[in-house]
Protein backbone atom coordinates (compact mmCIF):
# COMPACT_ATOMS: atom_id res chain seq x y z
CA UNK A 1 0.00 0.00 0.00
CA UNK A 2 1.14 3.46 -0.80
CA UNK A 3 0.58 5.98 1.78
CA UNK A 4 0.58 9.96 0.63
CA UNK A 5 0.26 13.04 2.59
CA UNK A 6 -0.74 16.47 0.27
CA UNK A 7 -0.13 19.57 1.94
CA UNK A 8 -2.84 21.86 1.26
CA UNK A 9 -0.50 24.97 2.08
CA UNK A 10 1.96 23.61 -0.14
CA UNK A 11 -0.61 22.34 -2.72
CA UNK A 12 1.51 19.24 -3.70
CA UNK A 13 2.01 15.60 -2.15
CA UNK A 14 5.11 16.12 0.86
CA UNK A 15 5.56 12.48 2.06
CA UNK A 16 4.54 9.15 0.74
CA UNK A 17 5.32 5.91 2.39
CA UNK A 18 4.78 2.09 1.10
CA UNK A 19 3.67 0.33 3.76
CA UNK A 20 0.87 -2.27 5.18
CA UNK A 21 -2.61 -0.68 6.18
CA UNK A 22 -1.82 -0.66 10.22
CA UNK A 23 -0.09 1.71 12.80
CA UNK A 24 3.19 1.53 12.16
CA UNK A 25 2.97 2.84 9.01
CA UNK A 26 0.04 5.27 10.01
CA UNK A 27 3.02 6.60 12.43
CA UNK A 28 5.80 6.91 9.65
CA UNK A 29 3.92 8.50 7.51
CA UNK A 30 3.24 11.25 10.31
CA UNK A 31 6.69 11.41 10.98
CA UNK A 32 7.77 11.96 7.30
CA UNK A 33 5.15 14.98 6.61
CA UNK A 34 6.48 16.46 10.48
CA UNK A 35 10.13 16.36 8.66
CA UNK A 36 8.99 17.75 5.45
CA UNK A 37 6.73 20.45 6.22
CA UNK A 38 7.12 21.26 10.29
CA UNK A 39 4.04 22.51 12.04
CA UNK A 40 0.98 20.71 10.98
CA UNK A 41 -2.53 22.57 11.33
CA UNK A 42 -4.89 19.99 10.78
CA UNK A 43 -4.91 16.55 10.37
CA UNK A 44 -7.60 14.97 7.56
CA UNK A 45 -7.77 11.07 6.69
CA UNK A 46 -10.21 9.00 5.90
CA UNK A 47 -11.64 6.90 8.03
CA UNK A 48 -8.80 4.20 8.14
CA UNK A 49 -8.95 3.09 11.95
CA UNK A 50 -4.57 2.87 12.16
CA UNK A 51 -4.82 6.77 11.85
CA UNK A 52 -6.60 7.49 14.99
CA UNK A 53 -4.41 4.75 16.80
CA UNK A 54 -1.13 5.80 15.75
CA UNK A 55 -1.88 9.21 16.81
CA UNK A 56 -3.31 8.28 20.10
CA UNK A 57 -0.21 6.18 21.03
CA UNK A 58 1.68 9.04 19.75
CA UNK A 59 0.20 12.08 21.57
CA UNK A 60 -0.43 13.72 18.74
CA UNK A 61 -1.94 17.11 19.73
CA UNK A 62 -2.80 18.58 16.22
CA UNK A 63 -6.63 18.43 15.04
CA UNK A 64 -7.17 15.26 13.78
CA UNK A 65 -10.68 14.54 11.86
CA UNK A 66 -11.62 11.97 10.08
CA UNK A 67 -13.72 12.20 7.12
CA UNK A 68 -13.86 11.61 3.20
CA UNK A 69 -15.16 15.49 2.53
CA UNK A 70 -11.82 16.43 3.26
CA UNK A 71 -9.94 14.24 1.45
CA UNK A 72 -10.65 15.06 -2.32
CA UNK A 73 -7.05 16.66 -2.89
CA UNK A 74 -5.16 13.35 -2.22
CA UNK A 75 -7.78 11.21 -4.44
CA UNK A 76 -7.07 13.85 -7.15
CA UNK A 77 -3.19 13.10 -6.37
CA UNK A 78 -3.75 9.27 -6.51
CA UNK A 79 -5.60 9.21 -9.57
CA UNK A 80 -2.65 11.16 -11.31
CA UNK A 81 -0.50 8.33 -10.11
CA UNK A 82 -2.24 6.03 -11.49
CA UNK A 83 -2.62 7.57 -14.56
CA UNK A 84 0.79 8.44 -15.17
CA UNK A 85 2.17 5.29 -14.01
CA UNK A 86 1.19 2.01 -15.69
CA UNK A 87 2.39 -0.07 -12.64
CA UNK A 88 0.02 1.29 -10.77
CA UNK A 89 -3.39 1.10 -13.08
CA UNK A 90 -5.88 -0.75 -11.30
CA UNK A 91 -7.10 -4.28 -12.39
CA UNK A 92 -3.56 -4.36 -14.79
CA UNK A 93 -0.79 -6.93 -14.53
CA UNK A 94 1.79 -4.28 -14.79
CA UNK A 95 3.01 -4.10 -11.01
CA UNK A 96 6.51 -3.80 -9.26
CA UNK A 97 7.06 -6.98 -7.71
CA UNK A 98 9.69 -5.53 -5.08
CA UNK A 99 9.70 -2.97 -2.35
CA UNK A 100 13.08 -0.88 -3.61
CA UNK A 101 11.34 -0.94 -6.99
CA UNK A 102 8.07 0.57 -6.04
CA UNK A 103 10.21 3.16 -4.28
CA UNK A 104 12.52 3.85 -7.02
CA UNK A 105 9.30 4.63 -9.56
CA UNK A 106 7.67 6.86 -6.65
CA UNK A 107 10.88 8.80 -6.50
CA UNK A 108 11.41 9.58 -9.90
CA UNK A 109 7.55 10.66 -10.33
CA UNK A 110 7.46 12.77 -7.47
CA UNK A 111 11.19 14.40 -8.63
CA UNK A 112 9.57 14.78 -12.14
CA UNK A 113 6.12 16.38 -10.66
CA UNK A 114 8.53 18.24 -8.20
CA UNK A 115 7.45 16.60 -5.67
CA UNK A 116 9.97 16.01 -2.99
CA UNK A 117 9.62 13.10 -0.08
CA UNK A 118 12.42 12.72 2.66
CA UNK A 119 13.41 8.86 2.87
Amino acid sequence: MIWTAFSRRQNRVVAYHIGDKGVTSAMTIYRLVKQAVGTIEAIYTDANSSYHLAFERMGIGEPHTQTKAQTHLIEASNSSIRDNLARFNRRSKRFSKTHQMLDITLALFFNRHLITSPM
